[in-house]
């Protein structure tokens, strides 16, 4: 048996498979943990395959009569990102598998290093796929405040937001009933139509869940962000606030997907929220690894300035909801 051929193509398959993860976690779900642990990953395979004599297994290679090679021999399609996410571990995995064996018959020392890496794998993947199950463009969240809610026609208000350039709609409830916020958050979810608009519920994350929303936001005096995540689970997406930079790297450590951060100028929505202003908004979006959406105040005079400092999106309520919602709306989005 042609052993040598056997690890060049499972070589070359987890060199391929390693690095098409590596561009995912860089570009599709950007993680600056994951991309970390990737990139050590494919230090560690490139200090182990040094132990390998390549030069030598090449010699073996036999592409063009490799049965292999057909076109037709693997014709199944991919229908989401998750499903390429899981097509490209499971080539790494089966290749450090198939490598693992071979080696034992003349490096076990690289053999133990491959099941290391197999395992590695293992953890990677599911990391990867919780955070690409929870995608989302933070570009324009809209507050859909309470207050804007019972002066609005809702079903054309939320097809505005679609066609102009919303990314995600936050429902913010502060009073009323638990069943008036219930319900309130159904008439909403069941009007967004445009799959790549998250809808977001404040506070409370029984209501997103018993909402079938996509995610919770949840304040400073709110549920922990860990213990929301034990009730929602890995699909869900979960806001954080932070006006300060040591509350931005707590809701980061404890498993945030975004930060709201601010509020950036004096709000009407909120007039008694603490203003970080610029400068720290600046620092927390230099500090964090996952994205920073500025929150408060935020209008076509103090966008720019807002964006200069690096955040990955906008949060607004008031401004857009004080006068015409599409002419503001073209004035933030251009849409």
């Amino acid at each position: 048996m042609s052993w040598e051929r056997i690890l060049d193509v499972n070589l070359n398959r987890l060199t391929e498979s390693l690095k098409f993860i590596e561009d995912v976690i860089r570009f599709s779900a950007p993680n600056q943990t994951l991309l970390s642990e990737i990139r050590r990953l494919r230090q560690d395979f490139l200090a182990t395959k040094k132990r390998i004599p390549l030069l030598k297994i090449i010699t073996f290679r036999q592409s063009r009569r490799d049965p292999g090679r057909k076109t037709g021999f693997d014709p199944q399609t991919r229908e989401s990102y998750a499903d390429l996410v899981l097509a490209g571990c499971a080539r790494a995995k089966e290749s450090s598998r198939t490598l693992e064996e071979i080696l034992k018959l003349s490096d076990p020392a690289a053999a133990g290093r491959m099941k290391e890496m197999r395992f590695q794998i293992y953890d990677l993947e599911k990391s990867l796929l919780d955070k690409i199950r929870r995608r989302f463009d933070p570009g324009l969240q809209v507050i859909l405040d309470e207050t804007f809610v019972k002066k609005l026609k809702l079903p054309q208000t939320i097809r505005i937001l679609e066609r102009h350039g919303a990314t995600m709609i936050q429902l913010r409830v502060k009073s009323g009933t638990d069943r008036y916020f219930y319900r309130l958050a159904r008439k909403i979810r069941s009007l967004i139509e445009v799959r790549r608009v998250a809808f977001i519920v404040n506070d409370r994350p029984d209501i997103a869940q018993a909402a079938s929303a996509d995610g919770v936001h949840l304040g400073t005096e709110d549920l922990p962000v860990r213990k929301a995540r034990m009730i929602l689970g890995p699909d869900y997406i979960i806001g954080a606030s932070a006006g300060t930079l040591s509350e931005a790297a707590r809701a980061q450590a404890e498993g945030a997907d975004y930060l709201g951060a601010g509020a950036v100028f004096l709000t009407s929505t909120k007039p008694d929220a603490f203003v970080c202003g610029l400068k720290e908004l600046r620092r927390i979006a230099l500090a964090s690894s996952i994205p920073v959406i500025a929150i408060g105040g935020i209008n076509r005079t103090n966008i720019r300035v807002v964006r200069k400092t690096g955040v990955a999106g906008i949060a607004v309520g008031s401004f857009l909801f004080d006068g015409n919602l599409r002419k503001n709306l073209r004035l933030l989005t251009g849409k």
